[in-house]
């Protein structure tokens, strides 16, 4: 699998996600929304990338994670007034796109308002019962707003990335559509997966015996945990490439002109790359090497903000709770229609927050 990820030149990511699109006309302010990452190839890709790359090295990550802890801490702490808790709604569903929208710059009073529009522009993605309609509402609703931010930017650069894309539509290497498919591009990857990554690291978290005292008597474990989350519960459970010649995958002949579903889901359970592969286990060697992030040139560019924002909330968790328990099966968890986007929908537990009683 991973060489069908490196092999950029044999397989390609354009028009590869679901099914083959139209060409979008530039001007058309109606057109679908269509990603300029996961659907370009360099030199495209890597134009298109180093334009909001600065915004998201290890160095600028790092230096949101007094903001971060902040949000998770105030999240957290409304949890104990809750008269049932689902961990979905009431946490993971929330934190991310608040992040996401600090990263890119934009108005925190407007974060409820990005999260509704990228759950429902991402629940489109992978699922065949998608109401079109509706879909073409919400982008109309997503590109005026966007438009209006774009022609109210006053030129001044900033840590955020919207300010980037902003001057790069100033300097004519993107148009208008593509500023807003971009900045659509980054708000779900930077809220729904990371909300699935959160969601799914809480269902471990309360469903196995035994793991949140181990976790709470060695924070260092959580790192490992995070890997080890990421690689059982991948967010993205895979992407499509395109052959653009002949060429093998694992001894299968695979013609020109057919499209590769690429299994991060299933890599990440190959028991010849993973012992024990269906287990969590805090001490594998080698736990960052999973490809939940996939690998070269597309590897997720906001890698680095999903893994800070997943130690930080578990931080917080273990630092103010004493207990977590799942209040229904591990196995009755709802999760979405999608066969991209993997993640429960919904996560009941019952909280015991330390100093106070259960509730």
């Amino acid at each position: 699998m991973v060489h069908v990820l490196r092999e950029k030149h044999a397989f390609s990511s354009v028009n590869t996600v679901g099914r083959v699109r139209p060409q979008v006309d530039p001007d058309d302010p109606n057109a679908p929304l269509s990603p300029l990452l996961l659907m370009s190839d360099d030199p495209e890709h890597a134009r298109r990338r180093a334009i909001v790359n600065r915004a998201f090295t290890p160095a600028r990550i790092a230096a949101w994670e007094p903001r971060i802890r902040e949000v998770a801490a105030a999240h957290v702490d409304r949890l104990r007034d809750l008269p049932d808790v689902d961990l979905v709604r009431d946490l993971a569903a929330l934190l991310p796109v608040r992040v996401i929208s600090l990263v890119l710059g934009v108005p925190q009073e407007d974060a409820d308002r990005f999260r509704v529009w990228s759950e429902e522009i991402t629940s489109a993605v992978g699922n065949h019962d998608a109401d079109q309609a509706r879909l073409a509402h919400v982008q109309a609703a997503f590109t005026g707003y966007l438009s209006d931010l774009l022609d109210r930017w006053d030129g001044t650069a900033d840590a955020g990335v919207l300010s980037s894309i902003a001057a790069a539509e100033r300097a004519g290497e993107l148009t208008r559509l593509q500023c807003v498919s971009f900045v659509a591009e980054l708000l779900i990857a930077g809220n729904i997966t990371t909300t699935h990554h959160l969601a799914s690291s809480m269902a471990l978290l309360a469903g196995h015996d035994g793991l949140f005292a181990r976790l709470q008597a060695d924070p260092a474990l959580v790192p490992a945990f995070v890997e080890e989350s990421l690689r059982l519960e991948s967010p993205i459970q895979g992407f499509f490439r395109l052959a653009t010649r002949d060429a093998e995958v694992g001894g299968v002949p695979v013609p020109a002109g057919a499209r590769v579903f690429v299994l991060y889901a299933s890599a990440n359970r190959d028991p010849r790359a993973w012992p024990d592969a269906p287990d969590l286990r805090l001490d594998r060697a080698g736990l960052a090497a999973h490809v939940a992030f996939g690998r070269g040139a597309h590897a997720c560019i906001g890698a680095s903000l999903a893994r800070l924002e997943s130690r930080v909330v578990l931080d917080v968790l273990l630092d103010r709770l004493a207990s977590v328990e799942l209040t229904v099966p591990a196995a009755e968890l709802p999760y979405g229609p999608s066969f991209v986007n993997h993640g429960p929908t919904r996560l009941p537990v019952r909280l015991g927050f330390r100093g106070l009683p259960q509730q």
